[in-house]
């Protein structure tokens, strides 16, 4: 049987390892790359809630929406005999010096990425490289099981790596992605499985999946912070402060991390010890656009919003 004390020695060096995860947020936001994917994020607007049932209803899977204008400014365009999808844009009139009126709507043509083609929008996610420990992935296929879902491949929309769908108890792979970033995604949707089936919040739990998957991760000796910082950092948005994000959180990502790794193999490679906890703070909710769809799952997809009625 497990002592107290070890239960408590490893609780203690995953709040570590999450304490080391948050400081990684806070160096990537200094990054070269992480200014280019603002400038990329600042081309896209904020979507209203008509618009979003509008683009939802002619592509529920669509993800990052813009016209052609903005799709030629990011190095992409609209592949030859894509459908445009129809939202409504305001119509202004100045009514003085500085004031503007909205006298009407139109309707204006958008499209998602994934009907364009072109240059990669910037990400401040790297898929992790290599196949990883061994038998990583078919550990974390048996703690699927014992949580009663399965893992398949599947075609995804484009940046998507994985999603959790609750309604077919399935874990749901993207093709062709490296191993070991196959292993953190089935990591990062076994964290959703436990925890997320009711969560609101989307920002909480793409939060809370992703920290359990770099804590199984490294756990089995593997580093998940070039892909998890990033996709961290790009939830919170520039001013959240990571710390209390994970803090706020620290109780479910152990629960759900210490169920998946029980469901495991042993380690191969234990977790090393961390010093220096970092301070905490709040961050605020940030529920993202689709957050009531019956799955969630890990994308390098930003909330592309437009402004609008």
């Amino acid at each position: 049987m497990t002592s107290t004390r070890t239960l408590g020695a490893r609780s203690e060096e995953r709040t570590q390892l999450l304490e080391r995860l948050a400081g990684e947020v806070l160096a990537l936001r200094e990054s070269d790359a992480w200014q280019r994917y603002l400038r990329a994020q600042a081309r896209f607007h904020r979507y209203s809630p008509r618009n979003v049932m509008l683009i939802a209803l002619q592509r529920p899977e669509a993800t990052s929406v813009a016209g052609f204008g903005t799709w030629r400014s990011l190095g992409r365009r609209v592949r030859k005999g894509e459908r445009a999808l129809s939202i409504l844009a305001p119509m202004v009139q100045r009514g003085g010096e500085e004031d503007l009126l909205v006298v009407g709507f139109r309707w204006v043509s958008v499209f998602d990425v994934s009907q364009t083609e072109g240059e990669p929008l910037p990400s401040p996610v790297a898929l992790l490289k290599g196949s990883g420990p061994r038998a990583l992935r078919a550990s974390l296929e048996r703690a699927a099981a014992a949580a009663g879902f399965s893992v398949v491949h599947a075609e995804l929309p484009e940046g998507v790596n994985g999603e959790c769908r609750w309604s077919s108890a399935t874990l749901a792979l993207r093709h062709g992605t490296p191993p070991l970033q196959q292993a953190k995604t089935l990591a990062h949707e076994l964290g959703h499985a436990l925890l997320h089936r009711h969560e609101p919040d989307r920002a909480r739990a793409e939060i809370e999946a992703e920290s359990v998957a770099y804590v199984v991760l490294a756990a089995h000796g593997a580093d998940a912070a070039p892909y998890s910082a990033g996709y961290l950092a790009s939830w919170l948005g520039h001013d959240g402060d990571p710390t209390l994000a994970i803090r706020r959180s620290l109780d479910a990502i152990q629960r759900a991390s210490s169920q998946i790794l029980d469901a495991m193999e042993p380690p191969t490679d234990p977790v090393t010890r961390l010093d220096g906890p970092l301070a905490l703070r709040v961050v605020p909710d940030d529920a993202a656009l689709f957050a009531s769809r019956p799955r969630s799952g890990e994308d390098e997809r930003q909330r592309r919003e437009l402004p609008e009625p």
